[in-house]
């Protein structure tokens, strides 16, 4: 894009704090702030606040309970709360919103560094039966997208499948693709390739689940064969970016094999499409991964390529298993999508 690359970030998100050791913690928003910091990448804190948001994509009963907490309590087995978490969490929805619109009106794209993460929550918070809210509170990427104005699509990284992401757009004519591990493998357990949408939704929703071990190699494959033939047909005015770094061979909650490598071509390819793209942080949990991952997205806005790791090869029995899982997307979407 020609306004570059900036990141939007506020030392609110550091206030939805754990009272124990926890994954989803602010280390890890420190390490993506560093990566971009390192990067050059030149970082807005300022946006304006709205409470309302959140009833875009939750039912009043589950805001409003989020709103009557106080204090460290948990909302499930998964996921905490602290005496910041409500402010952060508004405070993380509003900056998603506000980096689709400056986008849209800039031409700048924007790297949306928040917590709490946003993909598992639903409608009602747990969603499609999942057992816990997986560390979300509000859907950042689906307020986003709801709320942009434009024909938005959601392309959704993280390793694991975002279920509340899916049960918020499911009966939308907004494109929400979602690569991760296969969900018979992985929490939330959703994800599966025959749940393509209904109603107005129908053909919109692309689920991509692949078996553990996949490598860079195959997932390539998905963004040449899957993500961009149908991307290039849908014409998006604006993508959000559910940039979840967990999917990563070094994150130690989950078991796919991919390098930077796979983020940085994922990056070029949705960059060739011309339209404004924020990335909205979800999941990931290496603290290097987020960093290193983080530096080498933004130098891609300054022209550079930095020295990625080496690319990951899919040993041959899952590489067969993962390509078998890869033609019967292409299968079930050729429906709706010209797939070959």
């Amino acid at each position: 894009m020609v306004g570059g690359l900036k990141g939007l970030y506020s030392r609110v998100f550091l206030e939805h704090r754990p009272t124990h050791r926890h994954p989803e913690n602010p280390a890890r928003l420190n390490s993506v702030v560093a990566g971009l910091a390192r990067a050059g990448t030149p970082i807005v804190e300022t946006f304006d606040v709205d409470d309302s948001l959140p009833y875009m994509a939750h039912e009043k009963e589950y805001v409003d309970f989020i709103r009557s907490l106080s204090g460290y309590t948990n909302i499930d087995g998964d996921t905490y709360f602290s005496p910041g978490s409500y402010t952060a969490a508004i405070h993380a929805v509003s900056a998603a919103v506000h980096a689709a619109k400056a986008a849209l009106r800039e031409g700048t794209d924007f790297y949306v560094a928040v917590r709490p993460p946003g993909h598992h929550a639903g409608r009602r918070g747990r969603a499609m039966g999942a057992p816990s809210q997986g560390f979300c509170i509000f859907n950042n990427a689906a307020i986003a997208a709801l709320t942009a104005g434009v024909r938005a699509a959601v392309i959704d990284v993280d390793v694991h499948h975002g279920n509340g992401t899916q049960e918020v757009l499911y009966d939308r004519d907004i494109l929400y693709i979602s690569v991760h591990q296969d969900p018979y493998t992985l929490y939330p357990g959703t994800g599966r390739v025959d749940e393509v949408g209904v109603g107005s939704g129908e053909g919109y929703n692309v689920n991509v689940p692949l078996p553990p071990y996949t490598g860079d190699d195959v997932y390539v494959e998905v963004i040449d064969e899957v993500i961009m033939p149908i991307l290039k047909q849908y014409d998006p005015r604006l993508l959000v970016v559910s940039l979840g770094w967990d999917a990563h061979a070094d994150d130690p909650l989950a078991e796919l094999e991919l390098t930077v490598n796979s983020y940085v071509y994922l990056t070029e390819r949705l960059m060739s499409l011309g339209v404004p793209i924020i990335y909205v942080l979800e999941g990931g949990y290496s603290y290097r991964v987020l960093e290193e991952g983080t530096f080498s997205l933004a130098m891609l806005y300054k022209g550079e390529k930095v020295r990625l790791e080496r690319r990951s090869e899919t040993d041959p029995h899952v590489s067969s298993r993962a390509r078998k899982m890869i033609r019967e997307v292409i299968r079930v979407h050729s429906r709706f999508w010209g797939l070959s």
